[in-house]
């Protein structure tokens, strides 16, 4: 049997059901051993489709600084892989500036002009324990010949996708 889910996660669910009205789901995707497991969360429908990992904030990126999940937003079918791809794609990495460009996470066999993704940080925050909060980093699909997007340029992209909640500033 299972062990129940930690109360952070409970809670980053809850609060993403809160924000996205609709259907929700949280899946577990794989690396290609099938040995590394990521949560996914969907919430909406349509191309109002919000995705989430979950518990990711909890672990140590490889990133400029802070706690966060990994967020997609849109209809496209490999949106929520691509979630998994990018941490797997970061394992023994380190990366000191924003954006964070993961490289050929858009499986290849997907009809997709996209084979990367560009991370931004989110202006939105979640407390997940007293004293500890997190946020999203919003990522915004890039094709090859997008690959060296600025981090403003990246932030402007992904202030175009995302819902105002996320992209504004809690501050």
């Amino acid at each position: 049997m299972a062990s129940p889910p930690p109360e952070t996660h409970k809670l980053l669910v809850s609060h993403l059901r809160e924000c996205v009205s609709g259907e929700w789901s949280v899946v577990a995707y794989g690396d290609n051993q099938g040995r590394r497991r990521t949560l996914v969360g969907a919430f909406g429908s349509g191309k109002k489709r919000f995705y989430s990992t979950v518990g990711v904030f909890e672990k140590h990126l490889p990133v400029p600084w802070g706690s966060f999940e990994l967020a997609a937003f849109g209809s496209q079918t490999w949106l929520p892989n691509s979630l998994a791809s990018s941490l797997y794609w970061l394992e023994g990495r380190s990366i000191d500036a924003w954006p964070l460009v993961c490289e050929d996470v858009i499986r290849h066999n997907a009809a997709s002009r996209y084979r990367h993704i560009a991370y931004v940080p989110s202006g939105h925050r979640l407390e997940v324990a007293p004293g500890r909060s997190m946020q999203w980093l919003l990522g915004v699909p890039l094709s090859d010949k997008e690959i060296g997007l600025t981090n403003e340029d990246a932030g402007a992209r992904a202030a175009k996708i995302y819902p105002d909640w996320l992209v504004t500033s809690d501050a």
